[in-house]
């Protein structure tokens, strides 16, 4: 499982919100341009998913069959 955001639904146009919620710093962005997860920092504790006011941060499930 990993994290994603979904550009399609990220307005893009203020600083992530939930960039000051990630436990871990995982989050980046770089001006208003679409905010970033880097896996390598994510602990996948669902903060932001839960903290996402517009619904586009989920989970995307990784099929390993």
């Amino acid at each position: 499982m990993s994290i994603i955001i979904s550009k399609a639904i990220c307005p893009q146009d203020h600083t992530c919100p939930a960039i000051r919620i990630c436990p871990v710093a995982a989050i980046t962005q770089k001006g208003f341009e679409l905010p970033r997860i880097e896996k390598e920092k994510c602990i996948s504790c669902l903060k932001c998913i839960k903290f996402c006011p517009m619904g586009a941060i989920r989970e995307e499930q990784n099929d390993e069959t």
